[in-house]
């Protein structure tokens, strides 16, 4: 922790942050390597160590440790929720890219489980066919008596349960779910059994599909269309994977769409927040980069989502943290925007700064939902205040081609960002 302190943040790390960060000192090799790697992009964005708050150092200790493939027998945790691509189903639907012809077709590629993205997307979109598809939908669902839901697979082996990866007591959680599908499984003659203390699914996904929605077991490289695809969205999958997989991802995407067709990459959080994503289009056979859009809380974020990556040749990270370093660079709008970043924290009781210069933790009475909820308030203030399209002005005085987009992000014209520095301590 000495050691990132010095390297990254010139010895000036709060002792609260260190606090928190010391939480990783019995964590393993690939969360060690998250957080060398986040702390290397919040250098290249220029985040000042007075700006990584306490709640983002907690974050950074406690829950990757929990997310990292290492945490989940060395697969991705098919985190999701509601909301979350909601922003994103907007730009489809009035994307000025492509327009489909016909009946579109959207393919909502690593959706998990359950399918709330793709559920949503398909009520915004009714007159598509929208198609979820994830290479690990589970043979089995557990719910308990408070509707949380653990998943596994056709041997019996969890692969994910809510609230994993933030739970304090993961141990015990297990064993109550596994409890519960070693009661009823013995029961289990249809679709579903349920008892006073749970309830137990089989193939759970069937119960999900609607007249314009159909889920479909696959991945990358794996899963073929019967008809052309308008839409690939592909999100929160790419920070798992090297260079070389987004690669073949991109030429497995070119032979789906159709001409025109449309790839969404990227990552984001709860209610569209630290949003950033690449939007591809097809032209001549080949996939060209149109947009490379952020959201505006991206700039000094409370969250650990803009910093979240397994590798250090990721495209979105990287231009992310290029795009908000150009910006932060810039004195008077940093002077503003801190400001106002400031006040608006003041007013969410979240991570306020101390006498010291130093941002806080969360109220720890903060209900859970409400502090997830923080980033994207913030957005929504920041960009109604004018704040996105001062970083669109600041990026043009750059030399960068620079847009506020149709949902409020802030957009450019794709442009290869510099490698990430290797690190200084692992």
């Amino acid at each position: 922790m000495d050691r990132w302190n010095t390297a990254y943040f010139q010895g000036r790390l709060s002792t609260g942050v260190l606090a928190e960060l010391r939480e990783l000192a019995d964590a393993p090799d690939d969360a060690l390597a998250l957080a060398d790697r986040a702390f290397r992009l919040m250098l290249a964005a220029g985040l000042r160590p007075t700006d990584l708050s306490v709640f983002t150092a907690w974050l950074i200790g406690f829950s990757v440790p929990r997310t990292v493939p290492s945490a989940w027998s060395g697969t991705v945790p098919p985190v999701t929720m509601a909301g979350r691509h909601r922003v994103l189903d907007e730009y489809v639907a009035r994307n000025p890219w492509h327009r489909p012809g016909e009946r579109g077709v959207f393919v909502d590629v690593g959706c998990g489980f359950p399918p709330f993205t793709t559920m949503e997307t398909a009520q915004r979109l009714p007159t598509w066919r929208v198609i979820g598809v994830d290479p690990a939908f589970s043979r089995y669902v557990v719910y308990n008596t408070e509707g949380a839901y653990a998943c596994y697979d056709e041997d019996l082996r969890l692969r994910y349960y809510q609230a994993g990866t933030y739970d304090p007591d993961r141990d015990n959680s297990k064993r109550r779910f596994r409890e519960i599908l070693d009661r009823l499984l013995p029961r289990l003659t249809g679709d579903e059994v349920t008892d006073e203390g749970g309830k137990l699914v089989r193939d759970p996904m069937r119960h999900y599909e609607t007249d314009n929605l159909e889920l479909v077991g696959g991945g990358i490289g794996e899963y073929t269309a019967d008809v052309g695809v308008d839409v690939i969205r592909c999100m929160n999958v790419f920070m798992y994977f090297d260079h070389p997989f987004r690669e073949r991802a991109l030429a497995w995407a070119t032979t789906l769409l159709r001409p025109g067709g449309l790839l969404l990459c990227g990552s984001n959080w709860i209610d569209s927040a630290c949003a950033r994503y690449t939007v591809y289009r097809k032209e001549d056979d080949r996939l060209v980069p149109k947009e490379f859009a952020f959201s505006i809380d991206n700039v000094r974020p409370i969250d650990l989502a803009p910093w979240y990556g397994l590798h250090d040749d990721n495209l979105e990270n990287l231009s992310n943290a290029h795009a908000v370093g150009t910006v932060r660079a810039d004195t008077p709008f940093l002077r503003r925007f801190d400001s106002r970043m400031d006040a608006l924290l003041t007013q969410l009781n979240m991570c306020p700064r101390d006498s010291d210069g130093y941002l806080g933790h969360a109220p720890a009475d903060m209900p859970a939902e409400d502090r997830a909820r923080c980033s994207s308030i913030l957005a929504a203030h920041l960009d109604d205040e004018g704040f996105v399209a001062e970083a669109v002005d600041v990026l043009r005085r750059s030399g960068r081609h620079a847009w506020r987009n149709h949902v409020g992000h802030v957009a450019m014209r794709p442009v290869k960002p510099p490698p990430l520095t290797p690190s200084a301590v692992l």
